[in-house]
């Protein structure tokens, strides 16, 4: 199944990447990418990719307000996600690929691709077309020990809040709490929280607490809409006797707080870092 908007995101990172890129190096992305049909890069796809940052500088983009408002409403999330300007090149030379062949394309670079390239390729996926032919890719990388490429499936990027399965939607939230990503920055926790998943991570905070170790209170934002009398108990001995943030987040998961889950895990995520 094909979207139908990314033309205009395509057009939106190539005027973006003209008022960044120094004239050589957007002289040098017109000639081999922009000015070549998607056949003639289906030829040349591998090599461009892997050829842009010895052609690109790989600083930060700067975005006009109008740029973010557009590409926020393709990619939800896209001005939280850390762009740099040879990843954009990278997304648009991916977008120019026909969608009829892109997924053959992507999937032999996906073999060989060092830990950079694999970060722009599962950051990028969203952006396609035929963005839900690429699934099982994704839930393939959920299983990487690579830090950085987890992070760039998991974290402020809006494909598996969408097209993901439950059960694959539940091993990613699964594996950022085992691995402490901050949870704050998963786009759609909200709203693809369910009692399984709920059930499984008050189980885990359970195995923690036996063994006598802490969790984050952001754990307890998966819980929330799913609180039964056994949770609610643990809940309530937390606000009694636990850390100010671990009281807030038991407070949020019963009846509401003052603070948005957001702010608990930024302050817990300062916090951890400050320690």
């Amino acid at each position: 199944m094909y979207k139908t908007a990314e033309i205009t995101a395509q057009q939106l990172l190539q005027e973006t990447l003209m008022a960044n890129l120094p004239e050589a190096e957007w002289n040098w992305f017109t000639t081999n990418i922009i000015a070549k049909n998607g056949n003639e890069l289906a030829h040349q796809f591998i090599p461009l990719f892997s050829l842009i940052p010895r052609f690109i500088t790989a600083g930060t983009p700067q975005f006009s307000p109008e740029t973010v408002s557009g590409l926020e409403k393709l990619y939800p999330g896209f001005s939280q996600s850390g762009w740099n300007i040879q990843q954009l090149c990278r997304i648009v030379l991916m977008l120019k690929l026909p969608p009829d062949q892109n997924e053959a394309i992507l999937k032999k670079l996906f073999e060989t691709a060092d830990i950079k390239e694999l970060v722009i390729l599962y950051k990028g996926l969203y952006f396609l077309e035929n963005a839900d032919d690429f699934v099982l890719r994704m839930q393939e990388g959920i299983r990487t020990n690579m830090t950085d490429v987890f992070e760039a499936i998991a974290l402020h990027n809006p494909y598996a809040y969408l097209y993901l399965s439950e059960d694959a939607w539940n091993q990613l939230v699964l594996k950022a709490v085992f691995t402490g990503r901050p949870l704050f920055k998963i786009y759609g926790l909200d709203q693809r929280a369910n009692e399984r998943l709920a059930l499984i991570l008050h189980g885990y905070i359970q195995e923690r607490w036996s063994a006598g170790r802490t969790v984050s209170p952001e754990i307890w934002r998966g819980i929330t809409g799913f609180v039964n009398d056994e949770i609610a108990a643990d809940l309530n001995k937390m606000i009694e006797t636990g850390t100010f943030l671990e009281q807030e987040a038991a407070i949020k998961a019963l009846k509401g707080s003052c603070k948005s889950w957001n702010e608990i895990g930024a302050a817990y995520l300062i916090q951890t870092t400050q320690t």
